[in-house]
């Protein structure tokens, strides 16, 4: 039997069928230079010859051996967990303004709220992308996300229903001038819909823009408070 990805060990199969990415979680793709040298002495440990940002914000080590997955994520100081999910489920945010000077909100704190929170997502069926800009810019695309999150003077807006792929969708806004505190319990109750609708029959696995679409705004605002 050849061999697959292990996604319970965050691990991707490359085209090789022999080695396999292995992901580095940083929020909003952030780290520091300690956490830097600590995972390109983990790549050269374990022979890896190139590492690649992926469009999730993490930094993936590419050309892993099998049996040096769990003592490359050793090495680098990270846990697999904080990947679960790959491919599924993500929080991308972009600098804010802890360095851009366009920024109107502090993205990457409220970004490490959100995963503190809520991340892995659990038991939701389908994807879950989250997208934190700090200003109408929205560098990290909140229009084109499940939950899309734009910081602006007063608040937050929080967009809901959006997607890429093959039938891009464009995210609603539903709520604006937030604080964190109520974004986060708006985002909660989000959550908690679309674990529900992605679990029934005729919505199973379904995102959450197609199942607005199927069901109208009615039921998710109304699972919001927002009717």
């Amino acid at each position: 039997m050849g061999k697959d990805d292990i996604l319970s060990r965050a691990a991707i199969l490359q085209r090789d069928l022999e080695t396999y990415a292995i992901m580095a979680g940083l929020t909003g793709g952030v780290m520091d230079v300690p956490t830097a040298r600590r995972i390109a002495d983990a790549a050269e440990k374990f022979g890896v010859k190139e590492l690649k940002v992926t469009g999730a914000q993490r930094l993936a080590l590419m050309g892993v051996r099998e049996q040096d997955i769990d003592g490359a994520y050793e090495a680098m100081g990270t846990n697999y967990k904080d990947c679960a999910a790959l491919c599924l489920q993500y929080i991308k945010a972009c600098p804010g303004n802890t360095f851009c000077s366009r920024g109107q909100q502090d993205t990457l704190s409220f970004a490490s709220k959100v995963r503190e929170r809520f991340y892995p997502f659990p038991k939701i069926s389908a994807k879950v992308k989250i997208g934190i800009a700090g200003c109408y810019n929205s560098c990290v695309e909140p229009a084109i996300k499940d939950i899309g999150i734009i910081g602006l003077p007063k608040g937050w807006t929080v967009m809901t229903g959006g997607a890429g792929g093959k039938e891009p969708m464009f995210a609603q806004i539903i709520a604006s001038n937030l604080d964190d505190a109520q974004t986060l319990e708006l985002m909660e109750r989000i959550l908690k819909y679309y674990r529900a609708a992605s679990s029934r029959h005729l919505t199973r696995n379904l995102r959450l823009g197609v199942i607005m679409s199927k069901e109208g705004n009615g039921p998710l605002m109304r699972a919001c408070g927002l009717e």
